[in-house]
């Protein structure tokens, strides 16, 4: 498979302020975790009434380096208030270095037909409603997401000092990687997520790097801990990824061992 290039051209440090969407558990709370370890200050989105305990044990040790931010992706409204709530806290624009988009779900696995098919067993049928919240989520969130906090990034002064919008997909997504079937709401939910990173990649072309990002097989909550890999070693790949984008490099699906991942 064809490798990235990851020559480091923006390196995460002090001067970078993340935000982080969907950083409650797994693969967003490592993301988190290694941020503040990079002295990053980082804004963690969570969508319940609190953050959770490991969150504010972090923020109880990083105090001013981390702010906590409710917001659900599901809900216009939210996200558009949890913008605003931002941008209350830093007393106008946060100039936001980077933005990660991690929320995501599985939901049903839903089969063609709820008969077992290519190996699999047999599973109730996908429905539209299980197809339409899967893409709220995965699909629609993103773009929400993007609408409100773009205007919050910095505005940069050339291409090596652009502020980046890294968007979490997964390879079950690649129409050339799918040798199996099923799963038709996140493959399809997935697949159309990348189609709106490539239209934000053209249209903030101008303005912030927009690129896509594969964790790999994680051990986590969504894999029922059946992962191949664990979050550390997932986030600080994609860590990597993030540091070596910036306004000159094309848009890429990049996955956490460099390889670029087919459409």
């Amino acid at each position: 498979m064809e490798k990235d290039d990851q020559t480091p051209r923006t390196p995460l440090g002090a001067l970078s302020r993340v935000l982080v969407v969907g950083s409650s558990r797994g693969i967003g709370l490592e993301f988190v975790k290694q941020l503040l370890a990079k002295e990053c200050l980082v804004v963690a989105t969570y969508r319940g009434e609190s953050p959770g305990e490991e969150m504010q044990k972090l923020k109880a040790k990083y105090g001013e380096k981390l702010e906590l931010l409710q917001l659900d992706v599901k809900d216009e409204k939210s996200v558009a208030s949890a913008a605003e709530a931002l941008k209350a806290r830093f007393k106008g624009n946060p100039e936001l270095t980077h933005i990660v988009h991690n929320a995501g779900i599985y939901g049903p696995s839903g089969s063609f037909d709820g008969k077992p098919r290519s190996g699999r067993s047999a599973a109730p049928a996908v429905t539209k409603q299980s197809m339409m919240d899967v893409f709220e989520v995965n699909t629609v969130g993103p773009l929400l997401v993007a609408q409100s906090f773009v205007p919050l990034l910095k505005k940069p002064k050339s291409p090596q000092d652009y502020p980046i919008l890294a968007i979490l997909t997964s390879k079950v997504g690649s129409v050339d990687d799918n040798g199996s079937g099923g799963a038709y709401a996140y493959r399809a939910s997935k697949s159309a997520c990348n189609i709106v990173a490539k239209s934000l990649f053209n249209d903030l072309r101008d303005e912030a790097a927009v690129f896509l990002l594969h964790p790999g097989y994680v051990r986590t909550d969504m894999t029922n801990g059946q992962g191949l890999i664990n979050a550390d070693e997932s986030v600080s790949g994609m860590l990597r990824a993030i540091e070596a984008t910036d306004g000159s490099t094309p848009f890429r699906w990049v996955d956490y061992k460099a390889c670029l991942i087919p459409w």
